[in-house]
């Protein structure tokens, strides 16, 4: 079941959008949840972490749109977020939040049909998994769940977020976990190190910041492409 949100505090608006949504050809109640949020007092990260995919408004009165987006990922970094505004200047703040599209309120006719699509698409991507044999035991594990491998010595570490597990150990070699996961938007930042790019707030040279608060080392030779790498991936999420 896709758990869908609008979250707005133009009640008019968002009911609007609500029933354009319904009536989307793409939309079926046999598998996706729609639901709208508009009072700004339940409006926190906590309630809106909880949907896949989530039509946010910027201007929501004290506390912007991207602010609550910035509490949200720390939550669940793999939510499709879609911001709703009639303000373009926010654009390079989506950076930060991984906003996947910016939908003006006055195109909604126009452009909320493939904008939803899309979504969907990106949605179903970021729910897949990955079999990694564990301990003698093949576990699939959802991709937006594993956070990032650390190397020690013949066994990988891999950390989890939002599971009933924090950790898992595999004796796959760190170089086969890259070869597995590198396709699923993971980054080598270090010769121990293996990221989820959906995790990292910031990348420096020295350092990698992930929005859980964990700080990973970085290879200062391969920074430079990584850095590269790092920059097209959060384009391809916000084009």
């Amino acid at each position: 079941m896709v758990k869908i949100l609008i979250c707005d505090d133009d009640p008019t608006f968002a009911q609007s959008m609500f029933k354009r949504i319904l009536s989307l050809p793409a939309y079926t109640s046999k598998s996706m949840k729609l639901s709208c949020l508009t009072d700004i007092a339940e409006m926190n990260a906590d309630t809106i972490a909880q949907y896949d995919i989530l039509f946010l408004d910027i201007d929501l009165g004290k506390e912007s749109g991207i602010d609550l987006a910035r509490k949200m990922r720390k939550m669940n970094p793999e939510a499709v977020l879609i911001f709703v505004t009639n303000f373009s200047e926010y654009a390079p703040e989506g950076y930060e939040v991984d906003a996947f599209r910016y939908l003006a309120k006055s195109e909604l006719e126009k452009k909320l049909p493939t904008y939803f699509e899309d979504a969907l698409a990106m949605c179903r991507t970021r729910q897949r998994k990955v079999e990694i044999l564990c301990e003698g035991e093949s576990v699939p594990i959802p991709v937006q769940s594993l956070a990032w491998i650390e190397s020690q010595g013949r066994e990988q570490y891999l950390h989890l977020v939002g599971g009933c597990r924090e950790q898992l150990i595999t004796r796959l070699t760190i170089t086969q976990l890259e070869d597995l996961l590198v396709p699923h938007g993971f980054l080598r930042i270090h010769k121990s190190y293996l990221v989820n790019m959906a995790y990292l707030q910031s990348f420096q040279s020295t350092s990698a910041v992930l929005t859980i608060g964990q700080t990973l080392p970085v290879g200062a030779r391969s920074y430079r492409d990584n850095k590269q790498k790092f920059v097209r991936w959060q384009a391809q999420q916000l084009w």
